[in-house]
């Protein structure tokens, strides 16, 4: 298992950088639409449609490496309330509950994915793009992500322990 999840560690991180790239190549983009209309000059009309799959895939690239890095918001009060025995059940708790919840998306993602490939669906904007390109980073994040949760569950690391968070790094 831990073999298992060293590798979806290095693909999550992989998949975390390719989103700041995108994130890099979205500042650059909104900067040109912009000089470009200030100048007066015809607008990029594939700059706003690039910028929302842009969004998109930066969201769920960078998800499993979020999980990973203990990175997601959570609430903390009323684990404080709680005797160390019983944090302990509510985290599993919660972790089983996140890696259904990824499971049943990653699901939903995936038939939808299938879906497009199968009836070779578009998604028509200023251009057309496959639409099983809109679902794929779905599916490779609520899967990637849901192995994330498992890893906390079988005791391999512990989410709420954030005191051993490293500063950068993967």
């Amino acid at each position: 298992m831990k073999l298992l999840f060293d590798l979806s560690g290095r693909l999550s991180w992989l998949l975390a950088v390719f989103a700041r790239l995108l994130i890099g190549a979205l500042v650059l983009l909104v900067v040109a639409d912009v000089a470009v209309r200030n100048a007066g000059l015809r607008p990029l009309a594939w700059a706003v449609n690039t910028s929302e799959f842009f969004l998109l895939y930066i969201t769920f690239l960078s998800m499993p490496w979020l999980v990973r890095r203990k990175g997601h918001v959570f609430v903390e009060f009323l684990r404080i309330a709680l005797p160390e025995r019983a944090k302990a059940v509510l985290a599993r708790l919660v972790y089983l509950g996140c890696i259904v919840l990824c499971l049943y998306l990653a699901w939903v993602a995936f038939n939808s994915l299938a879906l497009a490939i199968q009836r070779g669906t578009y998604e028509m904007r200023t251009f057309d793009i496959p639409k099983w390109v809109v679902f794929l980073p779905m599916v490779t994040a609520f899967a990637l992500s849901a192995l994330e949760w498992l890893r906390y569950l079988m005791g391999y690391d512990d989410f709420y322990d954030r005191d051993l968070l490293e500063v950068g790094g993967h």
